[in-house]
């Protein structure tokens, strides 16, 4: 389609474009859904954002200021568990999104429990040791903790005894099982293999 319509294409997004401004979920709450999934269609938002100079750059900006608008007063009104729920299962949220989307897991990285105060990024001359914020450890993802729970018991009692051969042939074998508990994923899995082997 796009061969065919050649100049006029981008002409085309651009009419879309301020069809879709006009139909913002701010004016029709209820196509909130469905406006976002046309805005977000494969063949609409990527021949925007590249197209030739930047030139569908300010058109898709424009929907995306509109969404911001709508989300608003939800976003003030978020629940603060959010951030705790991703500071908590950010090790397996993190190991299923791509390696290229760095924004996507950075936002999840940096989330943290209201619970926690972060230190001042600004001190000067100050070891982070001495710092109190420093001391509490976020929660972590439980079945995550306890599987690496009963491996590091099982890498303690082998380093104890010197080398008792019995928790390396269990642990390969534990590691290439078919049964992965919950909360590790395949690519922990890889990662720990490759470490320990």
């Amino acid at each position: 389609m796009e061969a065919n319509l050649e100049l006029a294409y981008f002409q085309l997004l651009t009419a879309i474009s301020d069809t879709f401004s006009s139909l913002q979920p701010t004016y029709f709450p209820g196509f909130a859904f469905s406006w976002l999934s046309l805005v977000s269609h494969r063949h609409f938002m990527p021949k925007l954002l590249l197209s030739e100079n930047r030139e569908g750059w300010s058109a898709f900006h424009k929907l995306l200021l509109s969404l911001f608008k709508f989300l608003a007063p939800f976003l003030k009104e978020a629940d603060p568990q959010l951030a705790a729920f991703l500071s908590e299962y950010y090790f397996s949220l993190c190991d299923v999104i791509p390696r290229r989307c760095i924004q996507l897991r950075n936002i999840i990285i940096s989330a943290f429990p209201l619970s926690i105060v972060l230190p001042d990024p600004h001190l000067r001359n100050i070891k982070f040791d001495s710092v109190p914020e420093m001391g509490p450890i976020p929660p972590s993802c439980p079945t995550l903790l306890l599987a690496l729970k009963d491996l590091r018991h099982g890498r303690d009692q082998y380093l104890l005894n010197r080398g008792v051969p019995v928790f390396l042939a269990s642990l390969k074998g534990h590691l290439k099982s078919s049964v992965v508990p919950e909360g590790i994923t395949p690519k922990l899995t890889n990662f720990l293999s490759s470490i320990l082997w």
